[in-house]
């Protein structure tokens, strides 16, 4: 009796989290694949059998494909970016000193704050007339409404939101580095960029790993820049794949679309972290 509630007891530990997952997370998911094969009304009702054609619909239309484009751009400039500097800062507040928990405090600061009071802030900054960043450098570019410059304005808000977290997780896999690899590399006289590359990226390239896919699912399904700051302008610019499903869900109130565009979006998610896995064996060392 005793083996057999040894064996099952786990499970009881860990049944809540496993009916709140099941009630809230996987149902939802398998419903909403279900209903991308079927025509709902505007109300919610389903109404008739659609086979492949909602998905049909979104792929062929050029907003969504224009989306997936405006996604990779997004990521591609956001997701190293945050991970780099990260890296740079994490690398210099890395020695123990009297003012380091000063550093520390102000380098993970971003992470205090809400998105949209980032965004809030940096839609000042970035006004033509009165913004900081104009001021500074002496110009007049409307950063938000101008199809040039949209996204890249959008991406650096989110390399801003994203440094505190990724600088968290590097300081502490850096000081996790055993002193004597760093103490041996000193004695051979490798500079500070050797030390770096040859003896504190691999032993932390796990952790860069992990930092790795978790910016590329955080940016792939972000949607609260473009809903607070741009609505997915200027000329569609800054519409991602999730701005695109909130737009058609809520704004056009076309759940076809919304559900396909929910379903192929978690695809791409896939399809990226699959891809960043390909190449855990050749880079990450956990040894």
């Amino acid at each position: 009796m005793k083996k057999r509630l040894g064996k099952i007891e786990p499970y009881i530990y860990l049944s809540p989290a496993l009916i709140y997952f099941a009630v809230f997370s996987f149902y939802p998911f398998l419903r909403t694949i279900g209903l991308t094969f079927f025509t709902v009304s505007a109300d919610g009702n389903v109404k008739a059998f659609a086979g492949l054609d909602n998905y049909i619909h979104v792929l062929t239309d050029p907003a969504f494909l224009r989306s997936i484009w405006n996604t990779v751009v997004y990521v591609i400039l956001a997701s190293p970016l945050a991970i780099f500097i990260a890296l740079i800062l994490a690398v210099l507040a890395n020695k123990k000193t009297r003012t380091s928990s000063i550093y520390e405090t102000m380098f993970s600061l971003t992470m205090a704050m809400s998105m949209s009071v980032t965004a809030m802030i940096f839609k000042i900054m970035y006004n033509p007339n009165v913004g900081l960043i104009n001021k500074l450098l002496g110009t007049k570019i409307n950063w938000l409404n101008d199809a040039k410059y949209a996204m890249v304005s959008m991406s650096f808000i989110s390399v801003w939101m994203n440094i505190g977290f990724n600088f968290l997780f590097l300081l502490a896999a850096i000081r996790g580095v055993p002193g004597e690899l760093l103490e041996s590399a000193d004695i051979d006289g490798a500079s500070l960029y050797k030390k770096v590359t040859k003896v504190i990226l691999p032993m932390i390239s796990p952790t860069v790993f992990f930092l790795i896919c978790t910016s590329l699912a955080k940016n792939i399904i972000m949607a609260g820049l473009p809903i607070i700051l741009t609505e997915g302008g200027p000329k569609g610019s800054t519409s991602t794949m999730i701005y695109y499903m909130y737009k058609q869900a809520f704004g056009n109130m076309s759940y076809n679309d919304a559900y396909a565009a929910a379903v192929i979006t978690f695809l791409f998610t896939l399809i990226a972290t699959l891809i960043s896995f390909s190449f855990e064996k050749k880079g990450v060392h956990y040894s």
